[in-house]
C-alpha cells in the first residue's frame, strides 16, 4: 500500500515543486537586494604627545549641541564622534566630513598646527565587516605629537 501512495503523493506535489522553488528563489532575491547594509564611521584622536591635551571638537550632526572640551591623557586614544550611514561603502569618506570645530591644545596652552581638515593628516583604516549584507567600517586617527605644537 505505501508503494501505491508513494507515486500518488509524489505526482501531486511535483506539480508544486517547481513553483515552490522559484517562489522560494524570488523570495531569497528580494531578501538579500532589500538588505542595505551599513557604513560605520568612527573618527578618533591620539595623544602621542608627552603631555596632557584639550581638545573643543564639535560634530556636524549634532549641530545644536555646544563644543565638548575634552582632557585627553598622554598616550590615550579619545573618541570623537560616530556615525552609521545606510548601505555599505567600501570608500572611506574625507575625515573633515564629520568634525565640524576641532581645536587642540597643549598643556601648556599651545595651539596644535597640524591641519585637522587636511586627509593626508589622518590615519584610515577600512575593514569589511560582512559581504552580504555589505557591513564596512571606516576608522580614522588623527594623531598629535609634540613636534605637532
Amino acid at each position: 500500500m505505501a508503494a501505491y501512495l508513494r507515486p500518488k503523493f509524489a505526482r501531486m506535489f511535483g506539480r508544486f515543486r517547481s513553483p515552490l522553488r522559484s517562489l522560494g528563489f524570488v523570495a531569497l532575491a528580494i531578501a538579500l537586494f532589500s538588505c542595505e547594509g551599513n557604513t560605520r564611521l568612527e573618527w578618533n584622536l591620539q595623544n602621542h604627545s608627552s603631555e596632557d591635551v584639550y581638545v573643543v571638537h564639535k560634530a556636524w550632526d549634532y549641530s545644536s549641541v555646544p563644543p565638548d572640551t575634552v582632557s585627553i591623557a598622554a598616550g590615550e586614544t579619545y573618541l570623537l564622534g560616530v556615525n552609521d550611514i545606510l548601505g555599505g561603502n567600501s570608500t572611506p569618506w574625507d575625515p573633515a566630513s564629520f568634525i565640524d570645530t576641532l581645536f587642540v591644545t597643549s598643556a601648556a596652552g599651545a595651539l596644535c598646527t597640524k591641519d585637522w581638515t587636511d586627509t593626508e593628516n589622518w590615519g584610515i583604516v577600512s575593514q569589511e565587516e560582512r559581504r552580504i549584507p555589505s557591513n564596512w567600517s571606516h576608522t580614522y586617527f588623527f594623531r598629535v605629537e609634540d613636534a605637532d605644537f
